[in-house]
C-alpha cells in the first residue's frame, strides 16, 4: 500500500470526527423521539390533571371560530320543529387568527319548548368528526367511529368521552340567538 505522505494517525482523527458527527445526528433523532414520549407519560402529572380526565389524544375541541359579537341571530324560533334537530348554517362574524368576516358555522337546532331551544355543535366529542341526525333512529350518529348520541346530545354508545357540545342560546321577541360554545372545563 502506497504512503501518500499522510500520517496514519490523521486518518484515524478524520474517522473519529465523522463518527462523532454521525453520533450527534443520531442523538438529535433519538431526542426527537424520546422527548414527546416523556411528555406523554408525565404530562398529566405536570398539568395537575387526574388520569381519569386525561386522554392520550387530548380533547377534541371543535374547530369553531370565535364570534366577534356576543349573540348572532339564528332565525325565528317558530320556524324550527318541536324536538326535531335541524341542521342550520349560521353566519358568525369572526375575527379568529386568519379568519375575518362572516364565517359559516353548521349547528343543530332543537326547539325544546314554545320558548326555548338547544343548539348543538356538529362535531363529535371523540375526534371531532361531523355527526349526522338520523330521523328514523332519532339519534345523532358519528360515521367515523360509531358514536351515538340521543336527542339531548347524551352519549348512548361509542368512544365519545362526553355529550355533544352546546352553544349558549337566548330567545328575544321570538327570535333565536346563538352565543359562545359552552365547553366543559373551559
Amino acid at each position: 500500500m502506497a504512503d501518500h505522505g499522510v500520517p496514519h494517525e490523521e486518518n484515524l482523527t478524520r474517522r473519529r470526527v465523522v463518527m462523532r458527527g454521525i453520533g450527534v445526528v443520531f442523538g438529535f433523532i433519538g431526542a426527537a423521539v424520546v422527548v414527546p414520549l416523556v411528555g406523554y407519560f408525565i404530562g398529566p402529572a405536570v398539568r395537575g390533571m387526574s388520569s381519569a380526565s386525561w386522554s392520550p389524544l387530548g380533547r377534541a375541541i371543535p374547530p369553531t371560530p370565535r364570534s366577534s359579537e356576543p349573540w348572532v341571530r339564528v332565525g325565528d324560533l317558530g320556524s324550527f320543529a318541536q324536538d326535531m334537530p335541524t341542521l342550520v348554517t349560521v353566519r358568525i362574524p369572526a375575527q379568529d387568527g386568519l379568519t375575518q368576516g362572516d364565517t359559516p358555522v353548521a349547528v343543530y337546532v332543537r326547539r325544546t319548548a314554545a320558548d326555548g331551544a338547544t343548539i348543538f355543535d356538529v362535531h363529535c366529542t371523540h375526534m371531532g368528526c361531523s355527526v349526522e341526525w338520523n330521523p328514523g333512529a332519532q339519534r345523532f350518529l358519528c360515521p367515523c367511529h360509531g358514536g351515538v348520541f340521543d336527542t339531548d346530545g347524551r352519549v348512548l354508545s361509542g368512544p365519545a368521552p362526553r355529550p355533544l357540545d352546546r352553544y349558549a342560546t337566548k330567545v328575544d321577541g321570538g327570535v333565536l340567538y346563538v352565543g359562545g360554545l359552552d365547553l366543559p372545563g373551559a
